[in-house]
């Protein structure tokens, strides 16, 4: 998504089989214990009566810019779990605070393997928690996740509106 056209049926059916992936529902049925893993190695999720809610997003940023206070050239394999667990509860409280969207298997650059996005209805693009953790620790931008997940709350109710019309 993103483009300038629409799918072509073959692109169509690549999605749809991506989605029913092995990989894909693996991730999924993962969830919980992901969203656990998280709390245990950004401690103070736990402290909050709602992990899952604005105040959730700034633990999860406020731990990764402790946690990488400079930036190295390349993330080792243990840096990259770190930031796919922050991105896990970035995109969960993303759906679970926007209360519509989904999680979709798809490829989002040439340069990565396929992996998880959102899809929130109206857009014609997918939402890549990853790349937003990877930004608050690039550009040291706090309160950016709650920005974001508030343009992305507001782009889809225009959409709603343009569809009515």
């Amino acid at each position: 998504m993103g483009e300038d056209r629409p799918y072509s049926e073959i692109e169509l059916r690549r999605l749809a089989k991506q989605q029913r992936s092995p990989e894909f529902r693996a991730w999924q049925e993962r969830e919980a214990e992901d969203l656990a893993e998280l709390i245990s190695v950004v401690p103070c999720l736990a402290d909050l009566d709602d992990p899952w809610t604005d105040a959730g997003l700034s633990a999860i940023e406020d731990a990764a810019l402790a946690r990488f206070p400079h930036i190295g050239e390349e993330a080792t394999p243990e840096e990259m779990a770190y930031l796919a667990l922050c991105a896990r509860g970035i995109g969960h409280i993303y759906l679970r605070t926007m209360g519509e969207g989904h999680w979709v298997w798809v490829k989002l650059y040439e340069s990565v393997p396929i992996g998880p996005a959102i899809e929130l209805p109206g857009h014609t693009f997918w939402t890549d928690p990853g790349l937003s953790i990877r930004k608050i620790i690039l550009y040291r931008n706090a309160g950016e996740l709650v920005r974001e997940r508030d343009r992305l709350i507001a782009w889809t109710r225009e959409a709603a509106k343009r569809s009515m019309v």
